[in-house]
């Protein structure tokens, strides 16, 4: 039998609303990408072995009359409290209930005490789900340790509320329990007790005993067969979300999972299976081929990281001396000649190159100093229009560290920095921001357990910059760059060409009246240059419909060649909002990029100002625009 139990907080607790939501409501990604990233990171760190792991995602639905799992989620003292904490609006269940259902495979399931939740430790996973917020109790091999990334699936559900059958590696036991998390504190109607954000569901209803999962055969048996459940007796966690928001599709899915993990499918560490499509090594290529302009790596990169993934277990082209990072730049010291020699060779014919890199991690607590190593993956491309950049660690692509925006080279680079080594890795884990997408030094856990990580984690970001200063072809002296100013002395003065007295006329025939010149097509979008920037906004126009996917790309006007082209990010950088402040209206979906904004103007009022450029330099503006609708494009310059 199946219980919800809701606590009455103790006089003494604290009330108050869930903090952990704010760590992901900043993001520069969507709620789906970010639900994806947290369910595939877990399974990742709780891999039973060095092989393959599988995680399922399906969308199914029951009709609740049919449902006996459905049925005991919506219990009666259920509508009291939910409606006291304000997640449902009144006392009807739904007729037919749709349940996200994530499924993982080769994985170790929630191990731990689940009888005792003051249980602490490194495999003591289970209380740390269910029972911890702000600490997680993961391996050395882990991908994240803030304890928060759990909050994602309560966010995905519109009771935030979360069930979970696991299939545990070590003792074989099968459980079921889950849990809702409230807003914040909540009275009932004629109640003065203020009672507990979290209430959780299991084998016990009385609220003074510690809340256990059900291990009942029978009811596992009908959750299974009901919610057509692949679990069968393999080690794992299947995540249940009942009535996940309304974003969530399968092509959202698939392509979220394209979007994080794209390196870590390639290189045939992880298979994710979203409704019938199948995303591994032989088909996430041809899959992103297709998303188009949804896959956010474009597909010379995925090029790029496809070939990385299938060297990882290559010999290096050159290893950096253990001197390397005694200084901010590499120099010619940092590599023996020969090796030196071989990596600007083969980067100069544009040939992928491999470093690897060594660093001494000193740990607080312990005598020794240990050696870590990571490796990073260079290439040169002329064709590209700009460097891009991946940081991936134990699988986890972190892609909100952005350094070869600072490079300056002839050509433009693509780089990969891949960190395998698991003292590195732990370092790593402790300095990550909950979203696991950038590091900080200054994370209370990484200072509490390091010594001077800050120079652990520059030398990191940092590597393939300086690997990009030190072995770049040098740029040529430009000989004619002030051409267009001066004259040139040598040149053989043009002759002069004198008149030759009455120009016959010429015979011509019948000249034909001209038509009407067409007026031109009004366009849906003005563009007004301001003292310090720019103003684009929407017009009424019968001839366009509403949204239009705008795309702005800047650069100041230079005397030769093409601006855009010669765009350099030490003129500015568009995603600065300190520096480049934005007046918007009307507008949804904005993104920046280098020199680049793509955003959507909803209606004919909708509008966006920029300002804070140099008032003494002209601003080249380039707009392409398109309907939603057809997708038809116009450009105007």
């Amino acid at each position: 039998m199946a219980h919800w139990q809701f606590r009455p907080l103790n006089p003494n607790e604290t009330s108050g609303s869930s903090i952990s939501d704010d760590n992901f409501a900043d993001e520069e990604r969507t709620s789906v990408e970010i639900l994806v990233r947290e369910t595939l990171q877990n399974p990742l760190d709780a891999r039973s072995s060095d092989g393959v792991v599988r995680v399922e995602y399906k969308l199914a639905t029951l009709r609740l009359a049919d449902s006996e799992f459905a049925k005991s989620i919506f219990s009666d003292n259920w509508v009291k409290h939910f409606q006291a904490g304000e997640l449902i609006d009144n006392g009807e269940r739904p007729a037919i209930v749709t349940f996200l259902v994530v499924e993982d495979f080769g994985t170790t399931g929630l191990e731990g005490c689940y009888t005792d939740s003051s249980y602490e430790g490194s495999s003591e996973n289970w209380n740390a789900f269910w029972f911890r917020e702000g600490e997680g109790a993961k391996t050395t091999k882990s991908n994240g340790g803030a304890g928060q990334g759990k909050i994602t699936l309560y966010l995905a559900s519109k009771l935030r509320s979360v069930f979970a059958l696991t299939k545990r590696k070590s003792d074989g036991e099968e459980l079921l329990f889950g849990c809702c998390r409230f807003k914040r504190n909540y009275r009932l109607a004629g109640d003065v007790r203020r009672w507990a954000k979290e209430a959780r569901w299991g084998a016990i209803s009385d609220p003074n005993d510690l809340a256990v999962p059900i291990s009942d055969k029978a009811i596992l048996s009908n959750v299974k067969a009901e919610l057509g459940l692949a679990r069968s007796g393999l080690a794992g966690t299947t995540f249940i979300v009942p009535l996940p928001m309304d974003d969530i599709t399968e092509v959202a899915l698939r392509n979220a999972v394209v979007n994080e993990f794209f390196f870590a499918i390639s290189r045939g560490r992880l298979v994710v299976k979203v409704g019938e499509y199948v995303l591994d090594a032989s088909s996430i290529s041809s899959i992103a081929d297709e998303m188009g302009e949804q896959c956010r790596l474009d597909k010379s990169f995925r090029g790029f990281l496809l070939s990385a993934a299938g060297r990882v277990g290559d010999l290096a082209t050159a290893t950096a001396k253990s001197s390397w990072n005694k200084e901010a730049k590499l120099t010619a010291s940092s590599f023996e000649d020969v090796e030196l020699n071989l990596l600007k060779e083969r980067f100069a014919s544009s040939e992928l190159v491999i470093v690897d890199f060594k660093l001494s991690i000193k740990r607080k607590l312990a005598k020794d100093v240990s050696v870590a190593s990571f490796r990073v993956f260079l290439q040169q491309d002329e064709s590209s229009d700009n460097s891009q950049e991946l940081f991936v660690r134990q699988d986890l692509g972190i892609d909100g560290e952005k350094r070869l925006k600072a490079a300056r080279t002839v050509a433009n680079v693509k780089a990969l920095t891949f960190i395998q080594d698991a003292a590195l890795s732990d370092l790593l884990v402790a300095a990550e921001e909950p979203t696991h997408r950038n590091w900080n030094a200054r994370r209370p856990k990484v200072l509490a357990l390091y010594q001077s990580p800050s120079d652990v984690l520059n030398a990191v970001r940092n590597a393939a910059l300086r690997l990009v200063q030190l072995i770049s072809p040098e740029g040529k002296k430009d000989e004619t760059a002030l051409a267009i100013y001066f004259a040139d002395p040598a040149a053989e003065k043009p002759a002069a060409s004198g008149g030759r007295g009455e120009v016959p006329d010429k015979q011509r025939g019948d000249q034909k009246a001209l038509g009407d010149i067409p007026k031109p097509k009004p366009k849906p979008i003005e563009l007004r240059l301001l003292d310090d920037g720019f103003e684009v906004r929407a017009k009424s126009s019968d001839d366009f419909l509403f949204p239009i996917e705008c795309e702005v790309t800047l650069a100041y006007a230079t005397a030769v060649g093409d601006a855009f082209k010669l765009w350099d990010a030490a003129d500015f950088w568009i995603g600065d909002q300190h520096l480049y402040k934005r007046s918007l209206s009307g507008i949804t979906q904005l993104e920046t990029s280098l020199n680049r904004m793509n955003f959507l103007l909803n209606t004919d009022a909708a509008s966006l100002s920029v300002s804070g450029f140099d008032k003494n330099r002209q601003l080249e503006i380039r707009i392409k625009y398109k309907e939603v609708s057809d997708g038809a494009d116009y450009e105007d310059n």
